[in-house]
């Protein structure tokens, strides 16, 4: 009976794990050129602290992220390094549900693609050089980082965070332009 019951708890808890594990995985949404995002994808609490009508929550990643470094910081296959731009739900919100608003902050994700395939272009030319170095991958991720981080400031200063739909336009071609340049590091 004891072992029925441990075994009983057991099957609980995973499955339990295997939920919480779907939930993480649910709340998170991978940069692609076929689904844009939906006001349904905003899940998160508005941010009182924060003046704005939305916020997109998105994060450029190495993958895979459990990398093994050697002794020598040599990254135990380099080759499969890569980068991925991921919209986070539940830290995602808005109080406004406009397709313009909805333009402005998809545009924000396409952004952080954008420098997603700037980082993966020189993965790749850091991999094409047998360049095995964790601190050669982890800079430049920094370094694109801050330049994305940078430039969607850039993004909600020229267009007043949305409110200027012209300049929104413009925008949305330039980005979309650059993203097609780098179509083969998607």
């Amino acid at each position: 009976m004891k072992n029925l019951i441990l075994i009983l708890m057991l099957l609980n808890y995973g499955m339990i794990l295997g939920q919480q594990k779907s939930m993480v995985n649910d709340s998170i949404l991978e940069w692609n050129s076929k689904d844009g995002l939906s006001w349904s994808d905003y899940l998160g609490t508005p941010n009182e602290d924060v003046f704005g009508y939305a916020m997109t929550s998105y994060k450029i990643e190495i993958i895979p992220s459990d990398v093994l470094v050697d002794e020598n910081d040599m990254v135990i296959g380099y080759e499969n390094l890569s980068v991925k731009a991921n919209f986070y739900k539940y830290y995602s919100w808005t109080i406004d549900r406009s397709n313009n608003l909805l333009q402005h902050e998809q545009l924000h994700f396409d952004i952080a693609e954008l420098f997603a395939r700037k980082m993966r272009k020189e993965y790749r030319k850091s991999q094409a050089n047998k360049d095995a170095s964790f601190n050669t991958y982890l800079e430049l991720h920094n370094f694109f980082w801050k330049k994305c981080r940078k430039y969607q400031i850039k993004y909600d200063d020229e267009t007043r965070h949305g409110l200027e739909e012209e300049i929104n336009e413009k925008w949305i071609v330039k980005v979309n332009e650059e993203l097609e340049v780098l179509k083969d590091f998607k």
